[in-house]
């Protein structure tokens, strides 16, 4: 029975991965006498969470197990989405959530196939998206040219600007993209006269974060 164990916990951290492993498919007991996490402080950004705890003294202790629930959601059920798989390791970071969102977090330590009570549940904001590139214009310049102009987005994390274009009242599309904080034009050729074309801009940021997308401007040619 023990070395059944022993190979299920070990199946349990192939997907091990630094310090913020997904989840494996490992399923525990609980044990009450291990020790649990109390304290946990959170440090939200747009895209991630970062976690840290203290030191865990418990010498059964091998690693940690990270549960987070949406609280968007109406189950708002907990799933495992990490485990720590070293005892002296402590922090852990959420690279799956979405900006301007609340979470809801748990926290258990494992050994051998069982698990401590989890932790008081923790809520976490994500911070607010970029705001929205602020003026946008088109311009039509030649029979089938339209030409876009935008303002500068202020932040300078900012290296990307998305164009999307709705054609008709149709659904946005992308079409292009500038590479550039301070380049702000962008020439569309592929439009006919009898169409209204509506553009709006999206700005992104080194690490791929997305701005609201801008107020759309629209042309009839």
């Amino acid at each position: 029975m023990k070395k059944s164990t022993l190979i299920l916990w070990a199946l349990s951290l192939i997907t091990f991965n630094g310090c913020g492993a997904v989840k494996g498919l490992m399923t525990y007991g609980t044990d009450p006498s291990l020790e649990t996490i109390e304290q946990v402080h959170a440090l939200p950004r747009m895209n991630s969470v970062g976690f840290e705890w203290k030191k865990i003294d418990d010498h059964r202790i091998q690693g940690v197990n990270i549960y987070r629930s949406d609280v968007s959601q109406s189950s708002q059920s907990f799933q495992r989405i990490g485990t720590v798989g070293n005892p002296y390791a402590t922090h852990f970071v959420d690279r799956h959530v979405k900006a301007d969102s609340t979470y809801r977090y748990r926290f258990s330590t494992f050994a051998f196939g069982q698990e401590s009570e989890h932790s008081e549940p923790i809520d976490v904001r994500t911070l607010p998206a970029f705001s929205a590139v602020s003026f946008v214009k088109a311009y039509r310049v030649a029979p089938s040219v339209v030409k876009l102009l935008w303002k500068p987005h202020a932040d300078p994390s900012i290296d990307t600007y998305i164009v999307e274009r709705s054609v008709d009242g149709s659904g946005w599309k992308f079409i292009s993209q500038v590479q550039g904080q301070l380049m702000v034009e962008y020439i569309d050729t592929f439009v006919r006269s009898g169409h209204t074309y509506s553009y709006r801009i999206i700005a992104q940021s080194y690490d791929k974060i997305r701005a609201y997308p801008s107020e759309a401007t629209k042309i009839t040619l």
